[in-house]
C-alpha cells in the first residue's frame, strides 16, 4: 500500500511565491506551482480550489505575518505615533523573508481589486492617524512614507542598495520619526552650485 502524502498549505504558499519571484506574476499558475512542489495539479487544487483562491491565501499570510511582527514590536498598541514608528522598524528590518513576500504582494495587488482596495485602505488609515497639525505628526507621516518608498523600491528590485547604504536609509528615517534632523548630510546647496 502506498504511502499517504500529507502537502501542507504553507508549502504550497511557498511555492507559490517562489514560483512568482523566478517568473513574476503573470507565471503564477496552478500547474507551475504543482512543478514546484513535485506534485499534480490535483493537489494544489485540494488546498486551493484556483488560482484566485491562492493569490488571497498568500495575500492573508503576508498580512498574517505582519501583524504579528507588530504586535510583537510595538511598545504601546494603543498609541499611533508608536504603531507608525513599529511598522518603520519593521520596513527597516528587510531580510529574506521580506524579499520572499514580496511576490505575495504584487501578485494579489495586480490580480486582486478587492486586495488594491484593502491595501489602499491600510494606507489610508496609517496616514490619517496621524496628527498632521504638529511638527511631530508631519515628520512621522514624512519618515513613513520615505521608509515604505525605500522598503518597496527595495523589495521589488527597483533599485539595489547596498547593506550600509540601507543602514543609512534607516538611520536617517529613524532620526526624523524622532523628531531629529538625519546626520552627517550633503549640502544641497553645495551639490547644486
Amino acid at each position: 500500500m502506498g504511502r499517504i502524502r500529507t502537502i501542507e498549505r504553507d508549502g504550497i504558499l511557498d511555492a507559490a511565491e517562489a514560483v512568482t519571484l523566478a517568473k513574476g506574476p503573470s507565471g503564477l499558475t496552478i500547474a507551475a506551482v504543482a512543478e514546484q512542489m513535485g506534485i499534480t495539479n490535483g493537489g494544489v487544487q485540494y488546498s486551493f480550489r484556483s488560482k484566485e483562491a491562492l493569490i488571497t491565501a498568500m495575500f492573508e499570510r503576508w498580512q498574517d505575518e505582519y501583524a504579528q511582527r507588530m504586535a510583537a514590536s510595538c511598545d504601546d498598541p494603543t498609541s499611533d505615533h508608536a504603531l507608525t514608528r513599529a511598522h518603520i522598524a519593521y520596513a527597516a528590518n528587510y531580510d529574506d523573508r521580506s524579499r520572499r513576500g514580496a511576490p505575495s504582494l504584487l501578485v494579489s495587488l495586480l490580480n486582486s481589486p478587492q486586495h488594491m482596495v484593502a491595501t489602499r485602505k491600510w494606507y489610508r488609515e496609517r496616514l490619517d492617524a496621524l496628527d498632521i497639525s504638529t511638527a511631530e505628526g508631519r515628520q512621522l507621516r514624512l519618515a513613513f512614507l520615505a521608509m515604505e518608498g525605500a522598503f518597496l523600491m527595495r523589495l521589488f528590485g527597483l533599485i539595489e542598495i547596498g547593506s550600509d547604504e540601507w543602514r543609512g536609509i534607516v538611520n536617517d528615517v529613524v532620526a526624523l520619526s524622532d523628531g531629529e534632523m538625519p546626520h552627517e548630510q550633503v549640502n544641497a546647496r553645495s551639490c547644486a552650485a
